[in-house]
């Protein structure tokens, strides 16, 4: 056992979080005396080096690594998460029933074609958490540039995964292919820290076309219809209406379309939404000879939630709805960095723009 490896380990954790993280770890048996007037981390850390030195087990790899997933399980909030989509699902099985002991066996052989590494699968919930070390030398070396953390829905075509070397991240993403039997693993342009959010997005993405359906196809509820009827209201109404009976009526229509568009619950928490434009300098007569060059800009948003500040901005009468589609769908489209590019005018003789 490395003691500093392991030292270091446990000291990332929060005291207060240390006993549970003991607990879930299951790797060494401690009792209460060892939290017993340990009031500074340092002292409670040598009390559980000491238990696991007197225990005689070995601890390796395998099992600090176990201690890592648990640490990245309780405190996930401290990576960035990438999000990617299966498709062309080929093997007859039910997915839900995949157990951490049977999806670590499977993985484990697609990935031992590649490279030789350690690897810690544990199911928390509906989801499990994965723990990879790509070891590039033989012999038993602590590499943490060379962990990955997967956290995979069996539920679900998606995977949520922490940042890969660019050398490991193909041979990664082909061994989950083999091993969950699809043929296609695609960035799903999604990011952030609460993974938990990322699946409820990803989630809705797939969900998008029946959803909007339904509350677009509902009578008298769209932005469109609610708008006409708020400006013909207004055209009917007097000069001397009271200016406190319109600004009741704004603010209503306001939180009906926060409402119909956002919904009543709290939002998926999203740090940053990135928004590329892509599209032709129009010169309006002051740069003639710019005309048609490609203008492209970035703009993006940070928070601590986007899409709840881009609910509030609405009913606190900061910005004035209807919101542009590329604004409203944010919640639904299941991705936080969106290319805005402008259609492809039809060529001189290209008959596609006809019929």
């Amino acid at each position: 056992m490395d003691d500093n490896v392991l030292r270091k380990l446990l000291c990332r954790f929060k005291l207060p979080d240390l006993r549970q993280a003991l607990e879930e770890w299951d790797c060494v048996a401690v009792d209460g005396e060892v939290f017993v007037g340990g009031r500074q981390k340092r002292v409670v850390v040598d009390r559980v080096l000491r238990a696991c030195q007197l225990q005689g087990e070995e601890i390796g790899l395998e099992q600090l690594g176990a201690l890592d997933l648990v640490y990245n399980k309780m405190y996930s909030r401290n990576r960035v998460w990438n999000a990617y989509h299966f498709t062309g699902h080929k093997k007859k099985q039910d997915d839900c029933t995949v157990s951490a002991d049977v999806f670590q066996r499977s993985l484990g052989k697609q990935l031992f074609f590649y490279f030789r590494h350690i690897l810690c699968v544990r199911q928390y919930s509906d989801a499990l958490w994965v723990w990879l070390m790509v070891q590039e030398k033989v012999g038993s070396v602590w590499t943490p540039s060379n962990i990955v953390h997967m956290v995979y829905y069996p539920a679900s075509p998606h995977i949520f995964t922490s940042t890969m070397k660019a050398e490991y991240k193909e041979y990664i993403k082909q061994a989950l292919l083999l091993t969950l039997g699809y043929s296609k693993a695609q960035f799903m342009d999604l990011s952030g820290r609460d993974v938990e959010s990322l699946a409820e997005l990803a989630k809705r993405r797939h969900g998008q076309k029946d959803s909007s359906k339904g509350r677009h196809n509902q009578e008298d509820v769209s932005p469109e219809s609610q708008t006409s009827r708020k400006r013909k209201k207004q055209g009917e109404e007097s000069e001397n209406e009271d200016v406190i009976q319109e600004d009741a009526e704004d603010r209503q229509w306001r939180e009906d379309y926060t409402r119909e568009t956002y919904g009543d619950e709290p939002q998926p928490t999203l740090e940053n939404v990135v928004y590329k434009l892509h599209a032709s300098f129009e010169h309006g007569g002051v740069a003639p000879g710019m005309d048609d060059q490609p203008f492209h800009m970035t703009v993006k948003f940070s928070g601590s939630n986007v899409l709840e500040g881009m609910k509030a901005l609405g009913p606190a009468g900061i910005a004035e709805p209807p919101f542009p589609s590329y604004l409203e769908s944010l919640p639904h489209i299941g991705k936080n960095t969106i290319l805005l590019a402008e259609k492809r005018k039809p060529e001189d003789g290209d008959d596609s723009g006809k019929n």
